[in-house]
């Protein structure tokens, strides 16, 4: 029995040199990055690699700021993903205990003679819990998947930065182009309202017309109002996911967003011509299958329910065998040393696990239902995504190939026919400010197209985006029109 005891305490030395190694985790997170986009990643633990992250922060910011530095600030640099990386660290740290067997109980005892005419008997005992040591690959198990399920979302959060980061300077672009195309609706409404004063003077138009000037005149400077709230605000929260505070967080944004490329860099994009107009056509089907294949969201849900499933094991194991602790008692009696094994065992007469079992078989439906119901999400996302590629890559398009230079030939010719006194100043600005509207348009178009390809760079990475509002806005009505011409 002593040599018994002996490997079990020396299971239990040796498990005891078990090392939590967080870092080790954060280099599985790394490479599921890494394999699914171009982007570095630094966990924050004060050691030499926080200087080498800052450093690489200030260089970004130090040259032209563009989307893809913008989201590579975020990653290295947003406190809230590095407080996120910490769970690597419990859910490692959960791994390591599961592996480790219980403490042994030691005990003593000392009994003392009232007349103290005798040495004191002594007695020993150590106590292991047996059992444990059957349950602990079991239990290991559970930990396994749960610690790839943190994993899975670690790396979906890392993702998930990314591309919020990317809408947010997609959102900040856009809207600082339509604060430049408001000033200039106010600079024409403004001319409008002075040029009718001027002949209002001279008794060409009636007192009407003034006024109708002057209420588009106002309105636009209260239209700019909202769009300068508008500018600010998503600017600042472009600074917020980079993390950036102080001087840092002045950014100076590039003055326009990309046009549309002619050739989608979207393997299942392809472009082509319907009825003289540029079309997406997507496959559909290939972007459902690359969606489920590479999806962090379904191979967390899917460890989940194995690590749950592992976990009922455990509990029916832990329900049919008991605890029993095996150990040995010494005690010295009248000056002799005796010694023998001991042996305690929990009957299970009112607490069977009948209640832990049904919870866990609870729990383990619920997850199996919360990967089917992710697995419906992630198709039903694909073909969404694909569908609003498509029309919002269209609609840009048109604006880029027709709206713009049609509205832009009309701002031409009406001029042409102002220099021929064949219109007047209001025809004029009435056509910049067409031009201007439409131009306004195509930004929000173009912010819809971008915003989408996020959305499915982000869908076939892994990650579930958020399908709210990222479709083409529906124009609430053209521009205000000015009074007839004079």
């Amino acid at each position: 029995m002593s040599r018994v005891l002996l490997v079990a305490v020396g299971a239990v030395v040796v498990s005891g040199c078990a090392a939590v190694r967080p870092q080790a985790a954060f280099d599985d997170v790394r490479a599921t990055v890494v394999e699914r986009a171009d982007v570095r990643v630094t966990w924050r633990t004060g050691g030499a690699e926080d200087a080498a992250a800052e450093a690489a922060v200030d260089s970004l910011l130090a040259d032209s700021l563009t989307v893809e530095t913008a989201v590579q600030v975020a990653l290295l640099h947003n406190r809230r993903l590095q407080a996120t990386y910490e769970d690597l660290g419990v859910a490692q740290a959960a791994l390591v205990q599961a592996g480790l067997l219980s403490n042994p109980v030691f005990g003593g005892r000392s009994l003392w003679a009232l007349d103290e005419s005798r040495a004191p008997d002594l007695g020993f005992t150590v106590a292991l819990e047996f059992l444990d040591v059957f349950r602990t690959p079991l239990r290991r198990r559970v930990a396994q998947n749960e610690y790839q399920a943190a994993r899975f979302r670690v790396a979906g959060a890392v993702l998930d930065l990314a591309a919020r980061t990317r809408a947010a300077f997609v959102r900040a672009q856009a809207d600082a182009t339509g604060l430049a195309m408001q000033r200039r609706v106010v600079q024409n409404a403004e001319a409008g309202y002075t040029a009718s004063a001027l002949l209002r003077q001279a008794g060409n138009v009636p007192a009407v017309d003034v006024l109708a000037e002057q209420a588009l005149y106002e309105q636009a400077r209260l239209d700019l109002l909202v769009a300068e709230g508008q500018a600010a605000e998503s600017r600042e929260a472009l600074v917020r996911l980079m993390g950036l505070s102080g001087p840092a967080a002045a950014i100076d944004l590039p003055g326009a967003l990309a046009p549309v490329p002619a050739e989608s860099p979207l393997a299942f994009v392809r472009a082509a011509t319907e009825g003289g107009l540029p079309v997406a056509v997507v496959d559909v089907a290939a972007v459902e299958r690359a969606a489920v294949e590479t999806s962090l969201d379904l191979a967390a849900a899917r460890a989940d329910v194995e690590a749950m499933a592992q976990r009922l094991g455990l509990t029916n194991v832990e329900s049919v065998l008991p605890d029993l602790e095996v150990g040995g008692e010494a005690e010295r009696d009248d000056g002799e040393w005796k010694a023998g094994p001991e042996v305690e065992v929990v009957l299970p007469l009112f607490d069977q696990g009948q209640a832990r079992r049904a919870a866990a078989r609870a729990e383990l439906r619920r997850r199996q239902a919360l990967y089917y119901a992710t697995a419906v999400d992630v198709r039903s996302a694909a073909r969404t995504l694909a569908q609003r590629l498509a029309t919002t890559r269209r609609a840009a398009l048109h604006y880029q190939t027709a709206v713009l230079p049609l509205r832009a030939q009309l701002v031409q010719q009406t001029l042409l026919q102002y220099n021929a006194m064949q219109t007047g100043v209001f025809g004029v600005l009435q056509a910049q400010q067409q031009e201007a509207e439409a131009t306004r348009r195509y930004v929000d178009a173009l912010a819809a197209y971008w915003q989408a390809r996020a959305d499915l760079d982000l869908l076939v990475q892994g990650r579930m985006p958020n399908l709210d509002g990222g479709g083409l806005a529906v124009p609430s009505g053209g521009p205000a029109m000015r009074p007839a011409d004079h």
